[in-house]
């Protein structure tokens, strides 16, 4: 009788003890399964699973999904990916896996493809935690499966070991995570801690430090593990100082000579003091935002933090949908507006200042006024009669009636003698009338020459759509986060008249171009992107007294940042403590002129003080025109008469 002995394998009872105090709270795990490992999860509470078997991939007919739409959408977007990619997004998007199961070979697989896959779903998970088992048996020469940007960036890593496949003693490690990253002498080391050595066959704890404690502490105390942040001058959210200390490092230029300050740089200052983390700065990005394209890839800041070459993002970020669909963002920093400056109206001076004393509507009535004057003594003198003398002719009369209402108007009197009454009476009532009308206008005169009138701005949002004026900035972020979708007519007609020039054109526009320039107006008041402006170009602008819009500002951290849920809970903190204003009116003061901030939020208010004005031709030149008007036609009118009496005197 053959009897078979079946070697003991302890993977299950193992995986099962840890499954049950780190995975139970999760949406669901996803399993990479592998088959030269027995087990089984069996855990109290119901623990949903996904099972994900690479070597199955390709044969036809076993998937329970259908890849083909996801596949096509990576190739619309032009986005570079594998079967692995292509799985785990499925998998994350679909099934909503939080926690991950993977085993030995597939280990630096899934390490190289998670990020990827976690970039690219639209479902994203803060709570991610991963338990990683190999056993030494199994490892050929060369292999090395603790590579791999999750293993530094990841504080929920759980590694378990074993020297043989049927061992029953399992080393239980982590990732140190905390202290300095090695990313600049060995990018791939990753250090791992034993935090346990768990005997599967007696089901006891031979050596144990606190696996719960340990994962947690990772993140109340970072040892000064470094937070690399991109940053830019651009007062007063984000700016840097080559004077003022403490001095940080450069990445970019590998210097330690350059200070950085700011509202929303404040807060990681701040924080790292509370968590014990290192900043550093990377200003290799000098003037841009950036953007991202669809097939995941960016440039400028926002490129930066996608690539993972840096981790914190900010300087007024507004909340980008294509940003979002790639990156995480954390809370609300603040809230901005945008804004413009726009050409201050100048003083109405033309030739139709003598018509501005009246409306369109009163100038019409006016000369219905004069007109039935003159018919009023055209009919009366037409029907005069002496004793001694026939009645007048019509012709006569209307000559009468017209040339003493231009008379009577102008207050000039005339030659004609009337005895009848009632000629009187039109007379003397056309008088009065006209006597009215001439103080009124009189009057509106002078105060049009004594108060200044000026030219309607583009000073509102509605106002500029309606002049079209050209406005402009030095990127294209400022109108990236309009949604042409949902976005009203005058807004997407301020969007075509956009225009993105460098900041030495700008700086050269603002002095003698008609157009808006835009300025960032932050939530207590104070003016960001005004240094492009010279001082003396801001004597012909004027600040708008609405925004264009208006957005919240976000900074913006790579997927799977661990610090998210820390960060935004200080922000939160932070904003009920009331030092979000007292951070913006202080950074104002230390770092941006008062005096500029000042006069730029005062021009939105007209200044009629501006005491006496020399007067020059323009403002006359309407009475001039009058006047060569009123001598061209005596002129003509006398050479009418002249002739006429030519003919008289040759007949």
């Amino acid at each position: 009788m053959t009897v078979l002995w079946v070697e003991p394998s302890y993977w299950n009872t193992v995986l099962n003890f840890l499954a049950q105090q780190y995975f139970t709270d999760s949406h669901a795990t996803c399993i990479l399964w592998n088959p030269s490992f027995d087990f089984l999860l069996e855990t109290v509470e119901p623990l949903p699973l996904i099972i994900i078997d690479s070597q199955r991939w390709f044969n036809d007919g076993q998937d329970v999904y259908d890849y083909e739409g996801k596949r096509d959408e990576f190739e619309e977007k032009g986005i570079g990916y594998n079967d692995w990619i292509l799985r785990l997004t499925v998998a994350i998007e679909a099934s909503h896996c939080e926690t991950f199961l993977v085993f030995q070979e597939q280990i630096p697989k899934f390490a190289s493809s998670f990020y990827h896959s976690s970039m690219y779903s639209i479902w994203r998970s803060l709570r991610n935690r991963f338990i990683f088992v190999y056993t030494e048996e199994l490892i050929e020469e060369n292999d090395n499966y603790l590579l791999g940007y999750i293993l530094q960036d990841q504080p929920n890593i759980l590694l378990v070991t074993s020297k043989y496949l049927n061992s029953s003693i399992f080393d239980i490690k982590t990732n140190r995570f905390v202290g300095p990253r090695n990313f600049d002498t060995n990018p791939g080391l990753v250090d791992f801690d034993l935090l346990q050595r768990y005997d599967a066959e007696n089901d006891e704890i031979i050596w144990d430090v606190g696996t719960k404690s340990a994962l947690s502490v990772k993140m109340r105390n970072l040892k000064g593990r470094e937070v690399v942040i991109g940053i830019f001058d651009y007062k007063p959210f984000m700016l840097l100082d080559y004077e003022r200390k403490p001095f940080f490092y450069d990445r970019s230029e590998n210097t330690t000579e350059v200070a950085i300050d700011g509202t929303e740089i404040r807060l990681m200052l701040t924080f790292c003091e509370l968590y014990n983390c290192t900043i550093q700065v990377d200003t290799s990005e000098k003037t841009d935002w950036g953007d991202i394209y669809p097939n995941g890839s960016g440039y400028g800041l926002v490129g930066m933090v996608l690539d993972r070459r840096n981790d914190y993002g900010v300087g007024g970020m507004y909340l980008w949908y294509e940003a979002y669909q790639y990156m995480d963002m954390t809370h609300f920093l603040g809230r901005s507006g945008v804004t413009c400056l726009v050409p201050a109206p100048n003083r109405l001076i033309s030739w139709t200042l003598l018509l501005r004393p009246f409306q369109t509507a009163l100038w019409m009535c006016v000369m219905l006024c004069l007109l039935l004057e003159s018919l009023a003594l055209c009919v009366t003198r037409r029907w005069e009669h002496y004793a001694d003398s026939p009645f007048n002719s019509w012709m006569d009369s209307l000559r009468f009636g017209c040339i003493s209402t231009l008379k009577l108007f102008v207050s000039q009197g005339t030659s004609y003698v009337t005895s009848s009454y009632a000629l009187r009476t039109v007379l003397v009532a056309s008088y009065m009338i006209d006597i009215i009308l001439t103080t009124v206008y009189s009057g509106g005169l002078a105060a049009i020459l004594t108060l200044p009138t000026l030219e309607e701005a583009a000073d509102s949002r509605q106002r500029l759509f309606d002049h079209k004026l050209i406005w402009t900035g030095t990127s294209q972020a400022w109108i990236t986060t309009i949604d042409e979708r949902s976005a009203d007519p005058v807004l997407l007609g301020l969007m075509e008249h956009y225009r993105v020039y460098d900041a030495s054109l700008i700086s050269a526009y603002s002095h003698t171009e008609q157009m808006g320039f835009v300025v960032e107006r932050m939530q207590f008041g104070h003016l960001g992107n005004t240094e492009l402006i010279e001082n003396d170009a801001l004597e012909r602008l004027k600040l708008m007294v609405d925004d264009i819009y208006f957005a919240f500002t976000v900074a913006f951290v790579p997927r799977l940042w661990p610090h998210l849920n820390a960060y935004n809970d200080f922000i939160l903190a932070w904003h009920s403590s009331g030092l979000d204003k007292f951070w913006e009116w202080k950074i104002a003061a230390d770092y941006m002129n008062a005096h500029r901030q000042n006069r730029i939020v005062a021009s939105q208010r007209p200044n009629l003080d501006i005491g006496p004005v020399q007067l020059g031709i323009d403002n006359f030149i309407g009475l001039i025109l009058l006047w060569c008007f009123g001598m061209i036609c005596s002129l003509l009118t006398f050479a009418i008469e002249l002739w006429k009496g030519q003919e008289q005197s040759v007949l």
